[in-house]
Order: structure tokens, then C-alpha cells, then sequence
């Protein structure tokens, strides 16, 4: 680098690191880790268990992966976005994602925040309020739209306990 200083290892330079490389949330690896189970690894290292079952038991379009044998056929479809089995069935990483963190607790899903609001008895507008968000957001969770992040389900949690002192 002229300063008789050896050049920074790995391509850098003096100072500066190189960018990490980036995740768009790919399937790397998935592996059958039991009856209607698999195991993600996404493309920045996040590894987690996705439970199918209930959702296979719940969809009669799925009742094909209820036989284990087909369930087993599960790839990785060539671009790497989806999980797919040949008879016809796939799902989008994204999806198998969403799910994981919903089984895990990072995510609240969808029918959790119905149930929340039905039991409280609550509309759009005063689970809104409830909540301090906007109409439109829960409904867009109600939907499923988008997912529904854990702070809002800690809300739920600390609005019962509130309620429950």
C-alpha cells in the first residue's frame, strides 16, 4: 500500500471492511426432522423446525402430505425460493418462515390476534386504540398481509394482564 504496511487480508482496505454478504432469505438446506416436520436453514445461517401438520390436517389440497412417504419427497426448488414436492404442493420460504417464528414465539399469528380481540371483545377501531396502532395495520394483520411482530403480541400479553390486576 506504499506505506511498507502489509495489505489488509482478504481484499480490504486499510480501514475499511468489505460488506457481509447479503441474505435474501433463500433455502439452503432442508431436511424431514419428523411426520409432517422440517428443518430450514435459510441463506443467513437461521435454522428452525416448521411444523406442518397442523396446517396439512387443517387443508384438504394438502392431504397428500399427510403420507409420510410423500411428505419425504420434500426439495428445494431449483432457484431456491420454496420447498415444493411433486405432487404439486409448495411453499415459499418467506412463508415456511413466517410460520417458524410464529411456532417459536417471535411472531404472533394471525388467529392468535382474532382470538385476542374476539375474547375481549374488541372491533378493528378499539383494538386500534387498544393497542396504539392504526385501524388499517390491524387489519392488515387480521389478513395476514403482514406479519405481526412480537412487540404487538407482548402488547396483547401486558392489555390482559392489565386487565386481569
Amino acid at each position: 500500500m506504499g506505506s511498507g504496511q502489509p495489505a489488509p487480508a482478504g481484499g480490504e482496505v486499510a480501514g475499511i471492511q468489505r460488506r457481509r454478504r447479503m441474505t435474501l432469505g433463500k433455502i439452503e438446506t432442508i431436511a424431514i426432522s419428523g411426520p409432517a416436520m422440517l428443518t430450514v436453514v435459510w441463506d443467513n445461517q437461521r435454522r428452525a423446525d416448521v411444523d406442518l401438520g397442523p396446517l396439512i390436517a387443517a387443508r384438504a389440497n394438502l392431504a397428500p402430505l399427510a403420507d409420510r412417504f410423500v411428505f419425504a419427497t420434500a426439495a428445494i426448488s431449483d432457484d431456491g425460493w420454496a420447498v415444493e414436492w411433486p405432487v404439486g404442493i409448495d411453499f415459499g420460504s418467506a412463508q415456511l418462515r413466517r410460520w417458524a417464528d410464529e411456532q417459536i414465539g417471535e411472531t404472533m399469528p394471525s388467529a392468535g390476534l382474532r382470538t385476542w380481540m374476539e375474547r375481549h371483545d374488541l372491533t378493528l377501531d378499539t383494538a386500534a386504540a387498544a393497542l396504539g396502532l392504526s385501524r388499517r395495520t390491524i387489519a392488515y394483520y387480521l389478513s395476514g398481509e403482514q406479519v405481526i411482530p412480537k412487540t404487538v403480541m407482548l402488547a396483547t400479553e401486558g392489555y390482559d394482564a392489565r386487565r386481569a390486576a
